[in-house]
C-alpha cells in the first residue's frame, strides 16, 4: 500500500496498545510501520537504517518517559534497520531490535530486517491447516519424544564443505518420524545465534528464527507439518544467558572489564552470577527485574501464537532460577524467575507443555529440588538425571555399577519427590550426553568382557537396546535422542555432524531401528507402559545384572518385562496371571504360554518385554 501523504503528526501519535518492542505494520495507520524500542534509564534513542542512510537524526523517537521509545513512518520497502541509542552523555551504541523476528546477521553486525509489505501481509496470514484439522496438543503422558539440532538432523558435507540442516530438510524426514512412532518433535534452540553453525545454546535474538535454517515461514511450514502428522513441537529455549550481541547488553555499561574482572552492575536485564550459574559463557539475564522478567514473558506468547509451539523445554533452569540479590530463597518466586515464565506460557496456551533441565545450585537452598518446582510452578516435568546417570554407569559397565539402584532409577519417581510418572522425562541419550553405542565402542571396552561370538558394533547396540527397553518400559515420559533409534554412533560435539542416515541400510542398525519402532508402537498403544504403577520382581542385581517388574493401569491392562544387563546368559522367570498367546515385543514373536511361571533363558545384554494376546 502506498501512502499518498503521510501526516507528519503519526510520527510521534501514542502507542494504542502497550508494546515494548518489535516493527507493527498499520498499527498507528494502513500502510505505516510502528518502530517500537524499550530502553529505560537511555536519553536518547533514533531508528536507523538502510532507508535513512543510517542517519542518526533523521528519525528520531519519542518516549514516555519510562524507558518506551517509538516512532512511525510509512512503510520504507525492505530494509536493515536498528536503533541509535545514547548510552549516557559521552558514549553510544547502534544496536538491532531486541523484538527483531527476522535478522541479517553480516560482517557489521547483526541488523533487524524488515520485509516488503507484501510479505508482512503474507507472514500475517499464513494458512496454518492444523486449525482447520483440528489439532490439539496431546497429553504429556502420551508422548514418545524426540531431540533433534537442525543442523545437524538433515545436514551433509559436500565436496568438503559443510551443507547445515534447514526447517525444509527436517519437515522432508516428518514422515520417517511418523513411521517410526514418534509424536513429539523437540527442537534444539533455533533462536538467531552469531555465526553460521551452533547447537543454539548462545541466542541472541530470541524472537527470530535462525537465518540459516530458513525463513520465518518455513519455520511455520515445519510446524504445521508436524501437526498434520499428529506431532507435538516442543522448543528448546535458553533463558539463563545470552551472548554479548544481545541488544540489551551495549546499551549498558559493560558488566565486566577487559581482563574478566566484574564492574558496576548498571544494567536492568543482565547480572553477575557466580561460576556456578553461568558455566557456558555470555552473559547471564537477570530473571528478578520486571525488565527481563516481561521480556521473556512476550517471548513465551510469541512462539505459542505467531508459531503455533506447543511447548518449550527450558534449558538450566536453576540458572534462570538464581537471584543473585537473594539466593537462598527456599522457595520459587511466583512474580519472577522461571515461574513467571511458565505462568506467561501457561496463560496463554492452557494446554501448553513444559519441561524443564534442573538441578540445585551451590549456595542457594537445598530445598529447590526438581520435585519442588514442578510442583510449585506451572513446569510439568523436568528431565530425569536419575534415570540416566544410573543407566549409564550400568550400561558402560562403571566402577561398581552393579551395586547401582536400578530399581530407584527405572521406577523411583516417587522416590525423588515427584507424585505423577509424566512429571519425568526419562532419557538414556541427549545433546548433552555422549551416545550409549559411541561410549561402548570407544571408552569402556576395558571395563567389558566381550563374548568370542560377538563383534564389539554387536556389543554395543544391544547394550544400547537394553536401556531403551527400560526407557519405553518405565514410568515417565521417554526421550530420543536422534539418530539413536538405529544406534548412531558419532561423538558428542557441538560442531558440525550430521547425523549418518546410511547406517539404515547396515543389517544390525536396522534391526536395532525395526525393535525401536516395535517399542515405541508398543508405548504408544498399550496403556499399562503409560501410567506410573511398578512392581519390581525379587532379583540380585549385583550377583546376576537381571532386573524383572511389572507394568499395569488402573484398567487392569499388564506388562511384562525382564531385562538382562550382564554378560551372562540368565535362566529365569515371569508369572503370566493367565495363559494363551502372549507377544514377546523385542523379538516380535507370539509366544504360547502354558504355565503360570513361564521359563525362559535370556542372552547377555538381552532384554524382554511380553503384552497379552497383540
Amino acid at each position: 500500500m502506498t501512502i499518498p501523504f503521510f501526516d507528519p503528526s503519526l510520527a510521534t501519535r501514542p502507542l494504542p496498545a502497550p508494546l515494548y518492542g518489535g516493527c507493527h505494520l498499520d498499527l498507528i495507520a494502513p500502510g505505516t510501520v510502528t518502530f517500537v524500542m524499550f530502553a529505560p534509564f537511555k536519553p536518547f534513542v533514533s531508528l536507523v537504517g538502510d532507508f535513512n542512510g543510517w542517519n542518526s537524526r533523521a528519525n528520531l523517537m519519542v518516549t514516555n518517559g519510562a524507558g518506551l521509545w517509538w516512532t512511525t513512518l510509512p512503510h520504507p520497502g525492505p530494509t536493515r534497520y536498528g536503533f541509535y541509542v545514547a548510552v549516557d552523555d559521552q558514549s553510544h551504541a547502534w544496536v538491532a531490535d531486541p523484538y527483531a523476528t527476522e535478522i541479517r546477521w553480516e560482517e557489521t553486525g547483526p541488523w533487524a530486517w524488515l520485509p516488503d509489505e507484501e510479505t508482512l501481509r503474507r507472514r500475517q496470514s499464513f494458512p496454518w491447516q492444523d486449525e482447520d484439522e483440528g489439532w490439539r496438543t496431546p497429553r504429556l503422558a502420551d508422548l514418545v519424544i524426540y531431540e533433534l539440532g537442525v543442523r545437524d538432523f538433515t545436514g551433509r558435507w559436500q565436496n568438503n564443505r559443510p551443507v547445515y540442516g534447514t526447517f525444509s530438510g527436517v519437515e522432508s524426514k516428518l514422515d520417517y518420524l511418523a513411521d517410526l512412532g514418534v509424536n513429539a518433535v523437540e527442537l534444539m534452540p533455533i533462536q538467531q545465534f552469531p555465526g553460521q553453525s551452533s547447537w543454539g545454546y548462545n541466542p541472541v535474538f530470541y524472537f527470530a528464527p535462525a537465518q540459516v535454517y530458513g525463513t520465518p515461514e518455513e519455520c511455520k511450514r515445519l510446524v504445521d507439518a508436524c501437526h498434520r502428522r499428529g506431532m507435538a513441537v516442543i522448543l528448546d529455549v535458553v533463558l539463563n544467558h545470552a551472548w554479548g550481541d544481545h541488544p540489551y547488553y551495549p546499551i549498558y555499561p559493560p558488566l565486566y572489564g577487559p581482563k574478566g574482572e566484574k564492574l558496576e552492575d548498571l544494567n536492568p536485564f543482565f547480572h553477575h552470577t557466580p561460576s556456578a550459574v553461568n558455566m557456558w559463557g555470555g552473559v547471564d539475564w537477570d530473571h528478578f527485574t520486571q525488565e527481563t522478567t516481561r521480556y521473556f514473558q512476550e517471548m513465551m506468547r510469541f512462539w505459542l501464537g505467531e508459531y503455533h509451539i506447543d511447548g518449550f523445554r527450558f534449558d538450566w533452569v536453576g540458572g534462570v532460577d538464581y537471584d543473585s540479590r537473594e539466593p537462598m530463597q527456599p522457595g520459587f518466586n511466583p512474580w519472577h524467575g522461571i515461574a513467571a515464565a511458565c505462568w506467561a506460557a501457561r496463560q496463554a496456551k492452557p494446554d501448553v507443555l513444559l519441561i524443564g533441565e534442573y538441578w540445585p545450585i551451590d549456595g542457594t537452598h537445598p530445598s529447590k529440588t526438581a520435585a519442588k518446582l514442578v510442583a510449585e510452578t506451572e513446569m510439568d516435568a523436568v528431565w530425569n538425571g536419575e534415570f540416566h546417570h544410573t543407566l549409564e554407569v550400568v550400561l558402560k559397565q562403571g566402577w561398581e555399577w552393579e551395586k547401582k539402584n536400578i530399581q530407584r532409577a527405572i521406577g523411583g519417581y516417587r522416590a525423588q519427590g515427584f507424585t505423577r510418572a509424566d512429571q519425568v522425562i526419562n532419557y538414556t541419550a541427549s545433546h548433552d550426553e555422549v551416545r550409549p553405542v559411541h561410549e561402548i565402542l570407544y571408552y569402556a571396552r576395558r571395563n567389558i568382557q566381550k563374548l568370542d561370538n560377538y563383534t564389539w558394533l554387536e556389543v554395543a547396540l544391544d547394550k544400547a537396546l537394553v536401556g531403551l527397553i527400560a526407557l519405553f518400559t518405565a514410568p515417565g515420559v521417554p526421550m530420543l535422542y536422534a539418530g539413536q533409534e538405529f544406534g548412531e554412533d558419532t561423538p558428542r560435539t557441538v560442531d558440525f555432524l550430521p547425523i549418518d542416515w546410511a547406517k539404515l541400510d547396515k543389517p544390525l542398525h536396522r534391526r536395532h531401528w525395526e525393535i525401536v519402532r516395535r517399542l515405541i508402537h508398543a508405548r504408544r498403544t498399550y496403556p499399562a507402559l503409560r501410567g506410573g504403577h511398578i512392581e519390581f520382581l525379587p532379583d540380585d542385581f549385583a550377583a546376576t545384572g537381571l532386573v524383572r517388574y511389572r507394568r499395569w493401569d488402573d484398567s487392569g491392562n499388564l506388562a511384562l518385562v525382564a531385562l538382562n544387563f550382564g554378560g551372562e546368559a540368565r535362566e529365569t522367570t515371569l508369572d503370566f496371571p493367565t495363559y494363551g498367546l502372549w507377544k514377546e515385543v523385542v523379538s516380535g514373536r507370539t509366544e504360547q504360554v502354558d504355565d503360570e511361571t513361564h521359563r525362559f533363558l535370556l542372552p547377555p545384554w538381552q532384554g524382554r518385554l511380553f503384552l497379552p494376546g497383540l
